[in-house]
């Protein structure tokens, strides 16, 4: 399955404050841009095994809901239409008990969730208020993006390079 598909349900589903993240302020703060090389390079580490634990749990996330009855499509509108409370679409409410009990397994596996990708990042020598600020400055700061995307490459290469040997 995309990524895509599950954006919007793992939006939902997973709190912000999954790593002690303050709430979203009106003001942008200065985003840190002055990272240690061995940090990104841990970041990097983390995060490629931080996406294949997410990949699996998407997996798991879309056999529950379709052990319920409902697609995933379905259960994405179905949440949307809980954040938006003006929604005029009244579903089923045989759908609607499918879609609580799917959503309850859902997030029943959060802790473990959150539990597997904090260990992962303390694994690879990161606290995760540094994951976070890394992660962060990745998407608001062009510097630190471009150095992770350099530092990405580089690394694919080699894993190509290792392969072809």
């Amino acid at each position: 399955m995309a990524f895509g598909t599950f954006a919007l349900l793992l939006t939902i589903l997973t709190n912000a404050a999954v790593y002690g993240q303050a709430p979203v302020q009106t003001q942008t703060p200065q985003v840190k841009e002055d990272f240690k090389e061995k940090e990104l390079d841990c970041f990097l580490n983390a995060n490629q095994k931080i996406s294949a634990i997410q990949m699996e749990a998407q997996g798991e996330m879309a056999k529950i809901i379709e052990k319920e009855g409902l697609s995933v499509e379905k259960f994405n509108t179905m949440a949307q239409a809980q954040q938006t409370p003006d929604s005029t679409a009244k579903p089923d409410p045989k759908d609607v008990a499918s879609f609580q009990k799917a959503a309850e397994q859902i997030s029943g596996m959060q802790q473990g969730l959150e539990g597997k990708m904090t260990k992962v990042v303390e694994e690879e020598g990161l606290n995760v208020e540094t994951y976070m600020q890394i992660a962060q400055a990745y998407q608001q700061s062009e510097k630190v993006k471009e150095v992770l995307d350099k530092k990405m490459k580089e690394k694919q290469a080699d894993t190509a390079t290792v392969e072809q040997q």
